[in-house]
């Protein structure tokens, strides 16, 4: 390890005064005085060699975490973006984007220009949690540098994004955001539509779910869930007409129903947002938010079958 000059010249003028600045640069070669370049050529360079092994990946991140005073969080660096921005991506947007991945010494481990752009729903566990929250915000045709700790990357991971190594400190992800999509039910009902026929049935929301864990790393919050019987209540639960499949037009006025009550509510409870996919059935008070006692009791439920007593009355908002 190296002291810099500037450093060592602060501990000579604490130590000497200014009086260096009023001599001449001189040092003594072969017993001749030689003018030196300037003050900091007078000064002695020290090098310092550490004993013992080098520093694990684990031991750097505790010495950056200590140095932060807190666990590290992502980096975000804006390369270019639009003057005018008409959409921002935000949770439930479906968005398109490029990314080159690298570790720290600059050597790629993935890149989309080569394979084809990524295509996801936009915060709901479709990604690693570190790259989705570096692109919140991202206009269309915006280009961000994102470096994300190790502890952000430490999550399942489906086909997708298999190549992102798990042992390294820092990661880099060069992105470009091609297209964001806005959130509409009518999109959520085309993105779970696999074989665009315009209806849900119970073996296709089942594939849907296999495409979210194999390709995304996205699974139920719970593994007592079947995920048959969860895609048999799934359609139980928009099925207005009960003939065992969901029409676009049954599946859209079911979630505006559905978003009117969560509006209404007023909720204090801890949990994770809404997913607007398949996990959409796991509210079962409806009030946006799915809480770890809806967790706890979803296998139960489901496997029983939709019925409409498990949607708890809705408690309005009090007008000021």
């Amino acid at each position: 390890m190296r002291i810099p000059c500037e450093v060592l010249l602060v501990w000579w003028l604490i130590l000497f005064g200014g009086s260096i600045c009023q001599q001449p640069y001189l040092t003594v070669v072969d017993g001749q005085q030689i003018p030196l370049k300037s003050v900091e050529d007078s000064i002695p360079v020290i090098e310092i060699r550490a004993e013992g092994k080098p520093m694990t990946s684990a031991q750097i991140r505790a010495l950056e975490e200590a140095a932060e005073g807190k666990p590290l969080d992502v980096k975000v660096k804006r390369i270019t973006a639009p003057k005018n921005c008409q959409k921002k991506a935000k949770r439930k947007d479906f968005v398109t984007f490029h990314y080159v991945g690298m570790l720290e010494n600059g050597r790629r481990f993935a890149d989309t220009y080569k394979t084809g752009p990524c295509r996801i729903q936009f915060k709901v566990g479709m990604t690693v949690p570190g790259l989705d929250k570096g692109m919140t915000g991202m206009c269309e045709n915006e280009q961000r540098r994102i470096k994300v700790p190790w502890r952000l990357l430490q999550s399942k991971r489906g086909k997708v994004w298999r190549k992102i190594p798990k042992s390294e400190h820092w990661l880099i992800f060069d992105v470009k955001m091609l297209k964001v999509e806005r959130w509409t039910p009518e999109a959520q009902f085309h993105f779970m539509d696999m074989n665009n026929d315009s209806l849900l049935t119970q073996p296709e929301i089942v594939q849907h779910v296999k495409v979210l864990e194999e390709e995304y790393g996205k699974h139920w919050p719970s593994a007592d869930i079947d995920t048959e019987l969860a895609a048999r209540y799934f359609i139980q639960y928009f099925d207005a007409n009960n003939d065992d499949r969901v029409e676009r037009l049954e599946y859209v006025e079911r979630m505006e129903k559905d978003l009117t009550i969560v509006k209404k509510k007023q909720s204090n409870v801890k949990g994770r947002r809404r997913d607007p996919d398949v996990m959409w059935i796991l509210d079962f008070d409806a009030d946006g938010i799915v809480s770890v006692e809806e967790i706890g009791k979803a296998a139960q439920v489901i496997e029983r079958g939709y019925q409409p007593t498990d949607e708890k009355p809705t408690r309005e908002r009090t007008e000021l």
